[in-house]
C-alpha cells in the first residue's frame, strides 16, 4: 500500500512544452484556467518551470478570482507573466485588464482515463492497475482534486495493494465508489450547492429544467465554472451532470426528506416531467401522485437506457404496487423494463420469473395471432434471449426463444418484426463466435434492421470476417461503419461494437502502425462516461497489442491485470480470453507449468470459447500449446478452426509455430485461403521457412517491421540471417533488422533476448531506421548526423539488444 505523494513531474508534457514554447516565442504570458480542481494552478506551474529553465525572467500569479485589486501584479516589464484562475470565476475588472494586456488564455479540459493513469503513477511511483483507475476516474471523471480525494479514502481504507510492482484496488468498483465521501465547500458557495443539489437528486434534468427552477443567471453560471456540464447535444439543452460526480453523491445524502420533497415537487411542475425524469417519476408514484401507467413506462426505460438500473427497477416495482388491474399489455411491458434492470443488477432468478410472466401475458391474453403486440412479445423475447445466452453460456436456448417470437409474427405477417428478430439471431451467434452461420443469416436478411443496430450488427460482421480470414473485406466493412457514423447522432457513432471491431481489425489485417494512427478516434471516447468499456477489457486489447509487438512483459502485465480486474467486477464471459492470453505470454516467458495451470482452468470453465472472442481464445491456446512444445495439439486446434471455417483464427494460432519455423504449423499456415497484410506476411514467412529464401525474409522482415509487428520481423530477419553468409550484405542487414526488432521486444525467451537497458531517444531514432533496411550512410542523411556517430549508435544498440554484444555494423 502507497500514499499519494506531490507529483512534481510536469502533467500532459506535451501541451506543456506547446504552450511554453509559445510563449518564448512571442515573449507572451499565459492566463490559465479550469474548472475548480482540473488543475489550472499546476498547469501554469508548469509552464512556468519550463519557462525558467529556458532561461525567462517569469512572474506567477495563481487564484486570480480570489486576488484583491489593491494587491498589484508588481510583474517587471521584461518578465513573462503566468497566471491561474478558475474558469468563470469573477475577476477583478482591474486586474483582469491588467493581466489580459500581457498574456493569452487557455482552458485546461479534465484529464482522460489514460491521463488519470499517468497522474496516479506518479503520485504512488506504481503503475495503477485498470480497476483502480476506473475507480478513480469514475469518482472525478479526470478532476485532479477529485481523483487524490478519492485515492485518499481507498488508502485509507487499506484497499490498494501493490503486488508485483502494480497498484491494485482489492475491491469491486462499485464498493469503492460507494466509500468516496467529498466536502463539497471545496468546489462550490453555498448557494451554488443549492443549485446543484436538484441535479444530484434527478441527474436527468436538462438546461432547460435548471433554467426554469433556478433561473438562467445561476445555471450559467454553473455552467461557466464547470460545475454543471451538459453531457450531449451540441445545442446545449441535454442531460446534465455536477462535475465532479463525487459532489453528487454528498449533495443527495446532505439532502434531508423534507427538502427533497421540497426539490421533487418544484420540478414535478416541469414540462412532461412524469416519465421524462425518473426520480422524480417513482417519487411521485410512492407519495400518491397522479402518474399515467404510460409515463412510468417511460421513465423505467430510460432509467434502463441511460444505465440506472436500480431508479428503473423501482420505478416499475412502484408503479405495479399503485395499480395490481392494469391492462395486461401495460403491465408486460413494465414487468419487460423491471426484467432488464434486473438482469443488469445481477438478480438472475428474479428477472427470469419476472419476464417469463411477461410473456405470458402477451401471448395468453390474446385471442388470435393477428391479436399478438408482436412488437412487445419481440421485445420480451430479445430480453429473454440475452438473459438465456447469458446464463447458459451459449446461445442456442436465445436462439429457439428468438425462434418461437420470429414464428409469431410470422403468423400476424409483421415482415418488420420478424426481420428484427432475424437480426437478434444474428446478435447472438456472432456473441458466440459462430461467425459463419452469423455471417450467412445477415447475407440472408430482405433489409437492413433500423437504428442502431445495424451498426452494431455490421460491426461484429466486421470482427467475423476477420476471424474467417477475410482480411480485405473486414477492412472495407470498417469503412461502410465509418461512412454511417458520419451521419449518425452525436456520439452514437462510438459503440463498443463499433470500436472493439475496429481495434480487431486494424491490429489483425494491418498492424500496429496502422493502429496507432487510429489513437485519436479511441483517446476521444477515453474521457467520455457514455461509452462503457469495460476496464479488463481495455487491458485486454493492452495485452493482445503487446504480443503483437513482441513485448511479452508488457503483455502478460496487461493480461494478468486484465485476469483480475475481470474476475472481481466481470464481464465474467471475457476470463477466459484473459486467461488465455495470460498462458501464451507466460509460455513465451519459459515458464511451462504456470502456463498450464492458465489452460486448465480455461478449459474447466463452462462455455469458455462461446463468446465473440471465442476463435481468438482458441487460437491462443494454439500457440500456447506450440510454445510449450506440444505442436501436434496445437495443430489440431488450428485445423477444428478450419473445419468452422474460422481460417483467420486458425492463422492466428499458426503464428507461434511459423514464429519458430515448426514445418507443421509452416506448412498448415502456408495454404491456408487468407487476406490482409499482415496475414500474408504471416503465411509469406511459413513458405519462407519451408523454401528458404534470404532476400524473400528480408522483404517480409522489413514489411513487418513497417506494420509494426516486431515479433515476424524478428522472426524473419533470424531466418535471413542464418541464410545468409556472415559478412555479407545480406547477413549485415538481416542482423541489423533482428536488432532494431528487438529494441520493441521485451521478456521473451527467444533465439536473441530483448534488450535489458533501455534505448535513448536517438537510439530508438535509429533502430526504427534500421528497421526499415536502411544503410548508415541512409541513417545519417535522414538524422543529419555524421556516419562514424550512427555507428556509434548503432554499436550501443547492438550492445544493448544482443546478449554478449558485438562490434559496429557496416554499411
Amino acid at each position: 500500500m502507497t500514499a499519494w505523494r506531490r507529483v512534481r513531474t510536469p502533467l500532459r508534457e506535451a501541451e506543456v512544452l506547446a504552450q511554453a514554447a509559445e510563449c518564448s516565442r512571442h515573449r507572451r504570458g499565459l492566463l490559465v484556467l479550469s474548472a475548480p480542481g482540473d488543475g489550472a494552478t499546476r498547469f501554469a506551474s508548469d509552464v512556468a518551470t519550463r519557462l525558467r529553465i529556458a532561461g525567462h525572467h517569469v512572474v506567477r500569479r495563481d487564484d486570480l478570482d480570489r486576488t484583491d485589486a489593491d494587491r498589484p501584479l508588481a510583474t517587471p516589464p521584461d518578465a513573462i507573466l503566468i497566471a491561474s484562475a478558475r474558469v468563470g470565476a469573477p475577476v477583478h475588472p482591474d486586474i483582469q485588464r491588467a493581466v489580459a494586456a500581457r498574456t493569452r488564455t487557455v482552458t485546461v479540459a479534465a484529464l482522460t482515463r489514460a491521463e488519470t493513469a499517468d497522474v496516479v503513477r506518479r503520485a504512488i511511483d506504481s503503475p495503477p492497475s485498470a480497476r483502480l483507475v476506473e475507480a478513480l476516474w469514475r469518482s472525478g471523471h479526470g478532476n485532479l482534486t477529485a481523483t487524490k480525494i478519492a485515492y485518499d479514502e481507498f488508502h485509507r481504507r487499506g484497499w490498494v495493494a501493490v503486488t508485483h510492482g502494480h497498484a491494485h484496488l482489492t475491491v469491486p468498483v462499485r464498493q469503492a465508489l460507494e466509500a468516496v465521501v467529498a466536502n463539497p465547500d471545496r468546489w462550490a458557495e453555498p448557494d451554488d450547492q443549492a443549485v446543484l443539489t436538484a441535479l444530484a437528486i434527478e441527474p436527468r434534468l436538462t438546461l432547460s429544467d435548471m433554467i426554469g427552477l433556478h433561473g438562467a443567471a445561476a445555471s450559467q453560471r454553473l455552467l461557466d465554472r464547470g460545475l454543471m456540464r451538459v453531457r450531449r447535444d451540441a445545442d446545449g439543452d441535454g442531460p446534465l451532470s455536477v462535475h465532479p460526480p463525487l459532489v453528487a453523491d454528498v449533495l443527495r445524502t446532505r439532502c434531508v426528506t423534507p427538502r427533497l420533497g421540497d426539490e421533487l415537487q418544484a420540478m414535478a411542475a416541469l414540462a412532461d416531467a412524469a416519465g421524462r425524469l425518473p426520480t422524480l417519476t417513482w417519487w411521485s408514484l410512492s407519495h400518491g401522485q397522479p402518474v399515467a401507467t404510460e409515463a412510468a413506462v417511460r421513465a423505467a426505460r430510460l432509467a434502463y437506457s441511460v444505465h440506472d438500473y436500480a431508479t428503473g427497477a423501482k420505478v416499475v416495482s412502484a408503479a405495479l404496487q399503485r395499480d395490481a388491474d392494469l391492462p395486461p399489455r401495460l403491465r408486460a411491458a413494465l414487468l419487460l423494463t423491471q426484467g432488464q434492470c434486473l438482469r443488469m443488477l445481477e438478480r438472475l432468478g428474479e428477472a427470469d420469473a419476472v419476464l417469463s410472466e411477461a410473456t405470458a401475458l402477451v401471448t395468453g391474453t390474446a385471442a388470435s395471432a393477428e391479436s399478438v403486440d408482436t412488437a412487445l412479445a419481440g421485445e420480451i423475447a430479445a430480453a429473454r434471449a440475452d438473459l438465456a445466452h447469458y446464463q447458459d453460456r451459449s446461445p442456442d436456448r436465445a436462439l429457439a426463444l428468438l425462434s418461437e417470437a420470429e414464428e409469431i409474427a410470422a403468423r400476424a405477417g409483421d415482415e418488420a418484426q420478424r426481420c428484427l428478430l432475424a437480426a437478434l439471431a444474428v446478435l447472438h451467434l456472432s456473441y458466440a463466435g459462430r461467425f459463419r452461420e452469423a455471417v450467412a443469416r445477415r447475407l440472408a436478411l430482405p433489409h437492413d434492421p433500423p437504428g442502431v443496430l445495424v451498426r452494431r450488427i455490421d460491426a461484429l460482421q466486421a470482427v467475423a470476417l476477420d476471424a474467417l480470414g477475410r482480411g480485405d473485406e473486414a477492412v472495407v466493412m470498417i469503412g461502410r461503419l465509418d461512412r454511417r457514423a458520419e451521419s449518425a447522432p452525436v456520439g452514437e457513432w462510438a459503440t463498443e461494437e463499433h470500436l472493439s471491431a475496429r481495434f480487431v481489425v486494424v491490429l489483425h489485417c494491418e498492424g500496429v502502425t496502422a493502429l496507432a494512427r487510429e489513437l485519436p478516434r479511441f483517446a476521444a471516447v477515453d474521457g467520455d462516461d457514455r461509452i462503457r468499456i469495460d476496464h479488463g477489457m481495455r487491458c485486454l486489447a493492452d495485452a493482445e497489442l503487446a504480443l503483437e509487438v513482441g513485448d511479452v512483459s508488457a503483455a502478460l502485465a496487461a493480461a494478468e491485470d486484465a485476469r483480475n480486474t475481470i474476475e472481481r467486477d466481470g464481464p465474467e464471459d471475457y476470463l477466459a480470453r484473459a486467461l488465455s492470453l495470460c498462458a501464451l505470454a507466460l509460455a513465451y516467458q519459459g515458464r511451462d507449468a504456470e502456463a498450464r495451470t492458465h489452460l486448465a482452468r480455461l478449459e474447466a470453465l463452462p462455455g469458455a470459447t462461446n463468446a465473440a472472442v471465442g476463435p481468438d481464445i482458441r487460437a491462443a491456446v494454439a500457440g500456447t500449446l506450440t510454445t510449450l512444445g506440444d505442436s501436434a495439439a496445437a495443430l489440431a486446434v488450428c485445423r477444428g478452426l478450419v473445419a468452422e471455417g474460422l481460417v483467420g483464427a486458425a492463422a492466428r494460432g499458426a503464428m507461434a509455430g511459423v514464429l519458430r519455423r515448426n514445418a507443421q504449423l509452416c506448412a498448415f499456415a502456408a495454404d491456408l485461403p487468407i487476406t490482409g497484410a499482415v496475414p500474408l506476411l504471416m503465411q509469406s514467412l511459413a513458405r519462407t521457412v519451408l523454401a528458404p529464401s534470404a532476400r524473400e525474409a528480408l522483404r517480409i522482415g522489413r514489411d513487418a517491421a513497417a506494420a509494426g509487428q516486431f515479433a515476424l520481423a524478428h522472426a524473419a530477419g533470424s531466418l535471413a540471417r542464418d541464410q545468409g553468409a556472415p559478412g555479407s550484405a545480406a547477413h549485415g542487414e538481416a542482423t541489423r533488422l533482428m536488432s532494431a526488432a528487438a529494441g520493441y521486444m521485451r521478456g521473451s525467451a527467444a533465439e536473441l533476448q530483448p534488450p535489458v537497458a533501455s534505448l535513448t531517444r536517438r537510439e530508438s531514432q535509429v533502430a526504427e531506421l534500421m528497421s526499415r533496411g536502411l544503410s548508415n550512410a541512409e541513417i545519417a542523411q535522414s538524422l543529419q548526423l555524421s556516419k562514424r556517430t550512427v555507428e556509434g549508435h548503432i554499436n550501443r544498440l547492438y550492445h544493448k539488444t544482443t546478449p554478449g554484444g558485438g562490434a559496429a555494423f557496416t554499411p
